[in-house]
């Protein structure tokens, strides 16, 4: 079956990772790729949940309901998603390599008599959404619940802050200062143009894509 996927090591325990990925109402802040619809539906086995998917950035969002079939904390979530003719199917998976560095895995897979016609069409761009996620996992978790912040190699701008101050939220315990100046006016729920990834990281078959143009949502 075709399969897509990402791959990223984290400097942060296995535990702060599934924390993270778990805590789906705290996605609009750091993910660009999935938006939680529906806040109030819990990531739980059996539940389906409702979600967009914006595969590139600025282009119109997907909205899909998948359905939570495997969970398995701290390690493994999966969910499916059905039309006639095509089911996807995503995996997270985490393991811990070492004390405080976790490997995380996000694989998609597709199936049905009609994967082979519609994959063409979106390979590229679901890929690329599926590694600028994983990405910006790393970032929230090494930077906004861990502290950490990197010296050289992450890209022109380092781990650039998320401009909040459009949308009248921000992050949790941050202070309003010390955003970025607000972009052009526009339906912003997010905004992270340093999409630069750090040397060494591994991905399928080439480098994390870069996007120095990235264009403000209208």
């Amino acid at each position: 079956m075709p399969t897509l996927y990402a791959e990223i090591d984290i400097n942060a325990p296995q535990s702060m990772v599934w924390e993270a990925l778990m805590r789906k109402n705290q996605w609009r802040y750091w993910n660009t790729f999935f938006y939680d619809c529906e806040p109030g539906i819990r990531i739980a086995r059996g539940n389906e949940l409702f979600l967009a998917m914006q595969r590139v950035e600025g282009d119109e969002e997907t909205e899909f309901q998948p359905l939570i079939t495997v969970l398995r904390p701290p390690s493994l979530m999966k969910w499916t998603t059905s039309i006639p003719g095509l089911k996807t199917e995503h995996t997270f998976e985490l393991q811990e390599r070492m004390p405080g560095r976790t490997s995380y895995l996000h694989r998609e897979t597709f199936s049905g008599i009609l994967s082979k016609v519609f994959l063409p069409f979106i390979r590229q761009d679901e890929r690329q959404g599926l590694r600028r996620m994983a990405q910006q996992l790393k970032m929230h978790v090494e930077k906004d619940m861990l502290g950490y912040r990197p010296e050289r190699g992450y890209g022109q701008q380092g781990y650039g802050q998320p401009d909040y101050e459009q949308r009248g939220y921000r992050p949790p315990n941050r202070p309003p200062s010390g955003y970025p100046p607000s972009r052009p006016p526009g339906d912003r729920r997010y905004d992270n143009p340093d999409d630069y990834g750090p040397p060494g990281d591994r991905y399928d078959d080439r480098d994390y894509p870069r996007n120095p143009n990235y264009r403000p949502r209208q």
